[in-house]
């Protein structure tokens, strides 16, 4: 034992037990991260296989749903979304159709009572215009007899008288 001990001082020297405390710790600390990089390197390829994975599997069931969200969606909205153009355009038409029922009404009363107005006028117009042509035409003969009438009777009464 006398050996083993004096082996020991000449391999520790002067240290104190801090001192080798200290020393081994660092040793130990330096064996744990040589050996722990190793085993991290190994790890971190592995887990990156496993992530790219898993990342996949991930991303196409997520796709898958929301192609399925996005189906359900634009086909729930493109429902709804006829649905109310339907009842817009229903709206719109009967809205539509009383209003051109209405303007229909009163346009028919606004031009009737138009064009009566102007066709009795026109209708007067050419009316007067023409039976004072017809009538100047036939009373041109009338005249024409009564003036032969006149002096007929001019002549009668100067020789009667």
């Amino acid at each position: 034992m006398a050996v083993r001990v004096a082996a020991l001082e000449a391999k520790v020297g002067t240290k104190t037990i801090e001192e080798q405390f200290r020393e081994q710790a660092e040793l130990i600390d330096r064996l744990f991260t040589y050996r722990f990089e190793e085993f991290d390197n190994k790890w971190d390829a592995k887990f990156e296989a496993r992530l790219a994975k898993f990342e996949s599997r991930l991303e196409s069931g997520f796709d898958a749903k929301l192609a399925g969200f996005e189906s359900r969606l634009e086909s729930g909205f493109d429902a709804k979304l006829a649905n109310f153009e339907s009842r817009l355009e229903s709206k719109f038409d009967a809205r539509f159709d009383t209003l051109e029922g209405g303007l229909e009404t009163r346009l028919e009363r606004t031009l009737e009572t138009n064009l009566e107005a102007k066709l009795e006028a026109k209708l007067e117009a050419k009316l007067e215009a023409k039976l004072e042509t017809k009538l100047e035409e036939k009373l041109e003969p009338i005249r024409t007899d009564l003036a032969a009438v006149r002096e007929a009777v001019k002549i009668i009464l100067t020789r009667l008288t």
